[in-house]
């Protein structure tokens, strides 16, 4: 199955999950059983450096390039924001497992959890834009309630929030796939305060 036909394929798509940290280590799991090493998962981290809660894609991507994962689209230094989603689908046509992540706003009884399912998911839907589908498997982290003016609360959510969330998915990925060397740096983080 090529990569176009994966990526369109929205409507035969499963059902989101609303998970916590365990649900998120148990979804990671099921990837992992089929996609057992490192090198065979590609994580595209979808957002923008520029907006507090946008910055979840970006705060997991950097995250999982210090542990070590060598394949990670989308970082603090290199965000796969609005306007690099399409020219990075075409780099990813190869790629054997694509998980998407990306922060949403949802209902306030989901936020600070996390959607996940079996097959693609719509960047950028919270706040009205219309980008391609993308990945095989999807994360969305619900950084904040869903309400009249998407852009501004999706500007001003919690940047503590956003930070611990977007830990807990770089640390559910690698507890599932852990490194082969086992060695994770102590200095130089990207991040102030990470435990890496």
């Amino acid at each position: 199955m090529s990569r176009e036909t994966k990526v369109n394929r929205t409507e035969d798509a499963a059902k989101w999950a609303r998970v916590d940290k365990a649900g998120l280590v148990t979804f990671f799991e099921a990837i992992a059983a089929k996609y057992p090493t490192r090198n065979e998962v590609v994580f595209l981290c979808v957002g923008s450096d520029r907006s507090t809660g946008d910055s979840l894609g970006p705060l997991v991507g950097s995250l999982l390039s210090e542990q070590g994962f060598p394949h990670v689209v989308g970082t603090l230094e290199q965000p796969c924001d609005s306007e690099q989603v399409g020219p990075m689908l075409a780099s990813l046509r190869e790629a054997t497992c694509v998980i998407a992540i990306d922060a949403c706003l949802g209902r306030a009884e989901s936020t600070g959890l996390y959607l996940v399912r079996s097959g693609p998911l719509q960047p950028g839907q919270a706040i009205g834009q219309h980008l391609p589908a993308v990945g095989d498997f999807s994360v969305a982290a619900v950084v904040n309630t869903q309400g009249h003016k998407p852009y501004w609360i999706i500007q001003t959510t919690s940047l503590y929030r956003v930070l611990g969330m977007a830990r807990t998915i770089a640390d559910a990925a690698a507890a599932v796939w852990p490194s082969p060397d086992a060695q994770t740096a102590s200095s130089g983080s990207l991040i102030p305060g990470s435990l890496r």
